[in-house]
């Protein structure tokens, strides 16, 4: 049911609880070794309800799926805090590499690594929700979760650069439109009857009428200029 690999993976990671301190060097094939076992697991975990097996032989292999996902992000992130500074993407006419890095790692790898190495708060909430939905944690998942946090943050910076530049009804209002404009289907529906679609094309004219006067310039001579 597992892979050499996995099994050997296990293995390695049971009888080695020291491996973290292995050079950079040998962490990059224990990493290979750990996302073949982690992605064996996780094929496994999404057929554990149609395997026979008893209930405590399927809580000991997610059990085991889980601990070599905590395993994989803890060499991930070792690997990202060893990687020499001076690593950097080069391009030479068509072809892409890597100056500064080790055999064994790509530069798309390295800035991964380097991503879950710098973020163990991201880390620690991915195993915890991993546990409690009886998942694998995963570094897709923890690059995912740095990625919303991020555009998170952007947008919450850029709305509140908004308020701060605009004044009370000015802000208001802009805030009415954007709230609109997130809820607004970029498309209507395909199966429109002819009704409905006069109906809808009514409201939608009356909105864009309300709008008319940002229409390419239109009325701006009239508005009191800032400043």
């Amino acid at each position: 049911m597992e892979t050499n690999t996995t099994q050997i993976f296990n293995e390695l990671i049971k009888r080695q609880p020291d491996f973290l301190d292995r050079p950079l060097e040998e962490l990059l094939p224990m990493r290979f070794m750990g996302e073949i076992a982690v992605n064996a697991y996780q094929g496994l975990i999404k057929r554990l309800d149609n395997l026979p097996l008893a209930q405590k032989d399927r809580d000991a292999k997610l059990k085991d799926g889980q601990d070599a996902g905590k395993v994989l992000l803890a060499i991930e992130a070792k690997i990202g805090e060893l990687l020499p500074d001076d690593a950097r993407h080069v391009r030479a006419g068509k072809h892409r590499g890597a100056r500064g890095l080790p055999e064994g790692i790509s530069f798309r790898q390295a800035y991964k690594s380097r991503i879950i190495s710098s973020h163990p708060e991201e880390v620690i909430e991915v195993i915890r929700e991993a546990e409690e939905n009886e998942d694998i944690p995963t570094k897709t998942a923890v690059l995912n979760k740095v990625a919303y946090k991020q555009e998170k943050a952007r947008k919450k910076g850029t709305k509140e650069a908004t308020q701060i530049e605009m004044s009370g009804n000015a802000y208001i209002y802009y805030t009415k439109l954007e709230e609109a404009y997130g809820i607004i289907p970029s498309r209507p529906p395909s199966d429109l009857i002819e009704r409905d679609y006069i109906v809808i094309k009514a409201l939608a004219l009356s909105i864009i009428k309300k709008l008319e006067v940002f229409k390419n310039g239109q009325k701006t001579k009239s508005l009191p200029r800032s400043g």
